[in-house]
């Protein structure tokens, strides 16, 4: 396992994104009981207090493939852990304890908004790459199935990579997000798959 950062140019699939009509109905499903649903997109955490995390797991996983996804998440909503990333079928959604949730044990794999720490199997793998000070409030999860990478950016930046581990190559996992403040809002998005492609985007006229 291994963190593979780039500061520069983003993945050229992460541009070339293609969209199919049977994802519209797709959204967040699995969601613990701290939050509320206002619709397949958005959530938001109803739970009073910051004893517990709350968790929420998308309707569709993913095993192969590369796939976009655009996560709105206000960063004065984030209290003292927020966290986003992937998780298999029995990642947990909810925890009696505040912490980075997405990463918090071996079926999950996250980044904690807030402190950039890169987790899983309750063990911090570093931190996002210094060149991030603080991730937006609207930002892009790119994740890529064919080598188990995490990676985000925003329309014009590139984060990087915050980790790869060859252990997702062939596992079903779900795009997850986690909450501990009261009244926290998050929206995700699938914005479509990645198509991977050579050579230039544009071909220069003559």
């Amino acid at each position: 396992m291994g963190s593979t950062p780039s500061k520069n140019n983003s993945p050229a699939w992460t541009r070339t994104v293609m969209f199919s009509q049977k994802y519209y109905t797709d959204g967040l499903l699995t969601v613990s009981k701290g939050f509320s649903k206002i619709n397949n997109n958005t959530i938001v955490r109803t739970r009073t207090g910051n004893a517990v995390t709350d968790g929420a797991k998308w309707s569709r996983p993913f095993r192969r493939g590369k796939h976009v996804f655009e996560i709105v998440f206000p960063r004065q909503m984030r209290g003292k852990h927020a966290s986003v990333g992937i998780g298999l079928k029995k990642a947990a959604v909810v925890s009696e304890s505040n912490q980075t949730l997405v990463g918090s044990d071996e079926h999950s794999w996250g980044v904690d908004l807030v402190t950039k720490e890169v987790c899983h199997n309750k063990r911090r793998l570093g931190r996002f790459p210094g060149m991030l000070t603080n991730f937006p409030d609207r930002f892009y999860m790119y994740v890529d199935m064919d080598i188990g990478s995490l990676l985000f950016g925003q329309e014009d930046k590139f984060f990087g990579a915050a980790l790869t581990d060859e252990q997702l190559i062939g596992s079903v996992v779900y795009p997850m997000v986690s909450a501990t403040q009261t009244g926290a809002a998050i929206t995700v998005v699938y914005r479509g798959k990645g198509k991977p492609i050579e050579g230039p985007l544009r071909k220069k006229r003559k």
